[in-house]
């Protein structure tokens, strides 16, 4: 045989064999970024977590806005307020005879832990993990500077509550009964038990008209 062509054959085989293995690098390549950790294919990058926050907030805006209607309070949503030393980020702060209050929305899914006295508070997701400032801490500060608030505006001894409500249903709540958080449905069976209906001779309008100035 030509040696020419022997040449010219072991030139295309090599090419060939060289081809092939380039094609299996490369799908291989390819299904290891596919997977997430332990081999698994995910569905999203390891560490990107939903913005939930603030789903199912609407909801719970909605009810206090028909509680309010209903007794002749005043619903104001949102709310942000700079007191002297905290701030309050509030989804909807109700004012009526009995006073203030201020209700925070959270929406995490996955699994949530945390207790009073813990700094923060962890959501556990198929994705990953993250910490969030303890949401019963946050809303002290956020009574703080309501209250900071009001007094600017020479309206004093307001009584002034908060309420943290999660308003995922799919979250598991990992959490002390003693902490004092709600989940939707506890907070709006609360809001119809007749706590805010008490007479505590507090005028509506000027610590509505207050609070309005602010958000």
């Amino acid at each position: 045989m030509d040696l020419n062509v022997v040449f010219f054959v072991v030139i295309v085989v090599g090419a060939g064999l060289l081809a092939f293995a380039l094609t299996l690098f490369l799908i291989n390549l390819y299904r290891q970024d596919r997977k997430g950790p332990g081999g698994a294919a995910a569905g999203k990058k390891k560490g990107e977590m939903p913005n939930d926050e603030h789903k199912g907030a609407e909801g719970v805006v909605r009810a206090v806005r028909r509680f309010a209607a209903a007794e002749g309070y005043a619903a104001i949503a949102p709310v942000q307020v700079q007191g002297t030393r905290d701030a309050a980020d509030l989804d909807v702060v109700l004012v009526g005879w009995f006073g203030v209050l201020g209700v925070k929305c959270l929406g995490y899914g996955g699994d949530v832990y945390g207790s009073a006295d813990e700094p923060q508070w962890t959501q556990v997701l198929p994705q990953g993990r993250r910490s969030f400032e303890n949401p019963m801490t946050r809303a002290g500060k956020s009574a703080r500077a309501l209250r900071d608030a009001l007094f600017a505006a020479r309206l004093k001894n307001v009584p002034v509550e908060t309420a943290v409500v999660f308003t995922n249903p799919s979250a598991a709540l990992n959490l002390p009964r003693s902490t004092g958080h709600y989940t939707e449905k506890t907070f709006l069976a609360w809001l119809k038990s007749g706590h805010f209906l008490e007479d505590k001779k507090v005028e509506v309008e000027p610590v509505a008209a207050a609070l309005r100035q602010q958000g």
